[in-house]
């Protein structure tokens, strides 16, 4: 059988477009109840299992199952292509990332509400994380108890973590054992997405026990080209399989689109919905007029100020033999770190609501070998930017601009954040450990015009845009509160890409908590109290 001349490969109650965190999350909650089947498309292929598991020498590796995009030229940071090695694999950046469970402060989710996105503030979501959640150190009113994801204490600290925190708190900052608690300020360790030293992906803690389902049938190497619309509904998707052969699956009841902040637009636009003149430009028939796909893109920001350490590194490769026998009979040691076991969340005024700056200290740099890194992220960022289509074609990667540092505010951010890191590096846990010379920004850089210039010249990416199929109840908002597309039947993106802002944390908390609510909203389910 042919969908206008296109094999069909079967009908679902519901497709899942892209199996990352958000879609595994979702293709396993859906299929809890009974009867209902789901399809699960995944462009990239299975997890490999060991070699991304064991947290060090998995990091390495990452960028082999990853999406490997570069943004177009970025006039704020003196015109570099930043790289975007997103996950392209099942369990999406969950099996790629550096599996820091913070979820951010509730505040930030608090501001989505007020934005509009009514059943968003903290309390309303609080439920979700805890859902998701196998917390350590059991059940409490921020934390859960028993779910798929276990999120546990770091089971390594290099003798420099430990010297930051104490560092933090000699300079005044108060010692925070939770980040994900009732406040966010301070300094600690923070926690990961590991079972026993081992990274957990979404697709291991909710996939392997849906896949036992037959309601259930998971498809990877399957690049989605476009969605099928019939009339104002979205009916199918149209993919290429792993043979190459090009085909149809067609739902029953809804398409879900989980293929994150890049390609969940650019899927969009190819099938019609998104900003008109674009897509003429692009050669594309306009379906449905949306202006507001592919705007809105956000990102943190994060900046490296690295000192001389006068040591070997923790993760340096001489010290994997021994790093590797202490794993085989511990899973401890340095093989289960992720090289950034520790930070601070810190406000840059007395007046901002939410902290805005994270340190993030990572003891691994490739560049400066035997250096340490007090790794600065801007958690409030004003520069936005856009995913724009390259071609007609869905094997071209989108174009993506996020418009890096063009507001001056990120700069002025920045700047009080190297300062603050060099107190940080002064105060005398640091000094004793011992911190050598600053080697980048280097000492003498100290005017504003000084480190601006650095900033332009050293930042990246944090991994964590979003915003681009951003939720709303205006004009240019994509989806509603429900995250149904607007103007679209049985159509909803479910993924970070649905974030009307950035929480001032790592996104992959904020997804699962994306995915879980989506679960209950499809289903018609109350919000738990």
């Amino acid at each position: 059988m042919s969908v206008g001349g296109v094999a069909r490969h079967g009908e679902w109650d519901y497709i899942v477009v892209g199996g990352g965190t958000a879609g595994c999350i979702l293709a396993a909650r859906l299929t809890e109840r009974p009867g209902t089947t789901v399809l699960l498309l995944e462009a990239g292929g299975e997890y490999p299992g060991m070699a991304l598991s064991v947290p060090l020498p998995g990091m390495r590796l990452t960028t082999e199952y990853s999406w490997k995009y570069f943004s177009c030229q970025q006039p704020g940071l003196a015109n570099r292509r930043i790289s975007f090695p997103m996950g392209r694999i099942l369990g999406g950046a969950s099996s790629t990332n550096a599996m820091m469970y913070s979820r951010g402060s509730g505040g930030a989710y608090d501001r989505w509400s007020a934005l509009g996105c009514a059943g968003w503030s903290f309390a309303d979501v609080l439920p979700y994380f805890r859902r998701s959640e196998n917390q350590q150190h059991g059940a409490s009113e921020y934390h859960g108890a028993g779910g798929p994801v276990d999120v546990s204490d770091i089971r390594h600290r290099a003798p420099f973590s430990r010297a930051f925190v104490e560092a933090c708190v000699e300079i005044g900052m108060p010692y925070n054992a939770d980040f994900n608690g009732a406040c966010q300020d301070g300094a600690g360790f923070f926690q990961v997405t590991q079972r026993r030293g081992r990274r957990v992906t979404a697709g291991e803690a909710f996939l392997a026990a849906a896949r036992a389902r037959h309601s259930l049938t998971v498809e990877t190497n399957a690049l989605v080209c476009r969605l099928v619309l019939e009339g104002a509904r979205a009916r199918g998707v149209e993919y290429l399989d792993r043979s190459g052969e090009r085909g149809v699956a067609l739902s029953r009841g809804e398409i879900l689109l989980s293929a994150g902040t890049f390609n969940s637009p650019q899927i969009l636009m190819l099938s019609g919905i998104g900003p008109a003149a674009h897509l003429r430009a692009a050669g594309i028939d306009v379906r449905l007029d949306l202006a507001g796909v592919g705007r809105n893109l956000q990102d943190h920001l994060r900046v490296p100020v690295l000192y001389d350490s006068g040591r070997r590194s923790p993760g340096d490769m001489r010290n994997w033999i021994p790093g590797a026998i202490e794993y085989a009979l511990r899973r401890r040691g340095v093989m289960s770190s992720n090289c950034c076991e520790c930070g601070a969340m810190v406000r840059s005024a007395s007046e901002a609501g939410i902290p805005d700056l994270q340190f993030v200290t990572h003891f691994q740099s490739h560049l400066y070998p035997g250096t340490v890194d007090l790794q600065l992220c801007l958690l409030h960022t004003l520069s936005r930017g856009s995913v724009t289509l390259a071609s007609a074609d869905p094997r071209t990667p989108p174009v993506i601009d996020p418009n890096y540092a063009s507001q001056p505010e990120d700069i002025r951010l920045a700047c009080f954040g190297i300062r603050l890191a060099r107190n940080i590096a002064q105060a005398p846990a640091l000094r004793r450990f011992p911190l050598g010379n600053e080697v980048l920004p280097g000492a003498d850089l100290t005017a504003d015009r000084q480190l601006e210039l650095y900033v332009r010249s050293m930042a990246e990416t944090c991994y964590h845009p979003v915003g681009t199929c951003r939720m709303g109840n205006d004009a240019i908002a994509v989806v509603d509160p429900e995250l149904r597309v607007r103007g679209v039947e049985g159509l909803r993106v479910v993924d970070a890409s649905i974030m009307p802002e950035l929480p001032n944390g790592n996104t992959a908390a904020a997804t699962m908590m994306i995915a879980e609510k989506a679960s209950d909203l499809i289903n018609g389910v109350p919000s738990p109290s």
